[in-house]
């Protein structure tokens, strides 16, 4: 685990952020997060650092709807304050365990993060992880890529 520092906050507020900008868009939440995810700024994100990224928010949005072009799929849009909070956790959840975004999204679904938001956004992130994991019946070993591996292993070898 990876320790949060001053350029994990950076990070984290840039995500938080574009999410939150992301409000302003005329798609759905459900379709920027789904082209967030498959975006090269998320690519650009998981390195890390942000040697490479100017931080600013518009930028940010702006990157990912040139990537994809405009959109306006989609009705349910999640409030700004939502959204901050679940780019926030993603990128803290991906700084810390040094795990890629596609993998925090897949075992925290962004709905589930908006369905708890009002409950959790006012806790410390370690506390949410902890009850995500719990709440999905998941430990802190599925951060584990050896763990991960060990257990495919033994599935598939009956041992």
């Amino acid at each position: 685990m990876k320790n949060f520092d001053h350029n994990g906050l950076l990070l984290c507020e840039f995500q938080g952020k574009i999410f939150e900008k992301s409000a302003e868009l005329d798609c759905s939440s459900s379709v920027f997060l789904r082209r967030f995810l498959h975006s090269n700024l998320s690519k650009a994100l998981d390195d890390n650092t942000n040697s490479n990224l100017s931080l600013d928010a518009e930028e940010g949005l702006s990157q990912i709807t040139n990537e994809f072009g405009d959109s306006t799929y989609g009705k349910i849009k999640y409030s700004k304050s939502s959204l901050f909070w679940i780019g926030y956790l993603y990128r803290y959840i991906s700084y810390t365990r040094e795990q890629s975004t596609k993998f925090v999204m897949q075992i925290f679904p962004y709905k589930q993060l908006n369905d708890v938001y009002y409950t959790f956004h006012t806790q410390d992130p370690e506390w949410c992880i902890r009850n995500l994991l719990e709440i999905n019946k998941l430990n802190e070993y599925v951060f584990d890529n050896n763990f991960r591996l060990k257990q495919v292993i033994k599935e598939k070898g009956n041992y």
